[in-house]
């Protein structure tokens, strides 16, 4: 009765309210990976899916990474705990484990091996990936304890982010573009940087007032939202002016645009 009281108590105090976006959702996201480096395809043998099933009996809300994500998880990888799958099979036997990782692959917990002996891939491994994830102890504190140290370590970061894009920007001498601190007063939109939008196959060009290519943009089935290619990054209507939000080097970077479609 005590250890339920203790661990009840220990979710309550992770679980603050947060804003939008850049802290933590109070879900529990889990992140699959859609293709096990060891079988090289996506969802060979539903070996992905099976694992997603897993987790998602044991109560987490779990996606593969090639799904539609919803949007407070889709601006916020870091927010799910990342799952990947590991093969040590061998002639004789399926053998796996289960990894838990963070959004930038630092290992978190490691299974012990699961095996099976049956002959179909398929079945072989399920039974294997059932038997290593059977394996893992106390899944809601290793999720509670990635929370709580993600949840401590959010202030600091976000500083250091904006510490680190401050000084890139006095670096650079003719900067591309205007960099955005949050901690100052909001810009007029007058001083936004100025784009012209070229029509594309897949979105558009956006060219700069010297005509080079800044940034290319994929429509997606929102019409004031598009994908910055190459980038793991968005750019979004925000009434009267445009906002895109990329990461560089693991950074977020905030940039605000006027663009002539």
């Amino acid at each position: 009765m005590k250890q339920i009281c203790f661990f009840l108590l220990l979710i309550f105090l992770i679980s603050p309210s947060f804003g939008q976006k850049s802290t933590p959702s109070n879900k529990q996201y889990v992140i699959v990976k859609s293709t096990f480096d060891f079988l090289k395809q996506v969802n060979r043998y539903k070996a992905n899916s099976f694992t997603k099933f897993l987790f998602s009996k044991a109560g987490y809300e779990v996606y593969l990474d090639n799904e539609e994500l919803p949007e407070e998880l889709y601006y916020n990888k870091c927010s799910a705990l990342h799952v990947d799958v590991k093969d040590k099979s061998n002639l004789f036997a399926t053998r796996n484990y289960i990894e838990l990782v963070d959004c930038n692959g630092n290992l978190l917990y490691t299974s012990k091996l699961g095996a099976s002996k049956l002959k179909d891939y398929e079945r072989s491994y399920r039974e294997s990936i059932r038997n290593a994830f059977s394996t893992i102890e106390n899944l809601n504190l290793i999720y509670a304890s990635f929370s709580s140290q993600k949840i401590e370590n959010l202030t600091t970061e976000n500083k250091t982010q904006e510490l680190k894009k401050a000084s890139e920007v006095k670096a650079t001498e003719k900067p591309p573009l205007e960099v955005l601190d949050t901690t100052a007063k909001e810009k007029k939109t007058s001083t936004a940087y100025e784009l012209s939008a070229q029509k594309s196959k897949t979105g558009y060009q956006l060219i700069n007032s010297t005509n080079e290519l800044v940034f290319e943009i994929l429509t997606t089935s929102k019409k004031d939202v598009f994908i910055i290619k190459n980038k793991n990054g968005v750019l979004s209507n925000k009434g009267n002016h445009w906002l895109v939000e990329y990461y560089e080097d693991q950074l977020l970077i905030t940039r605000k645009l006027q663009i002539k479609f």
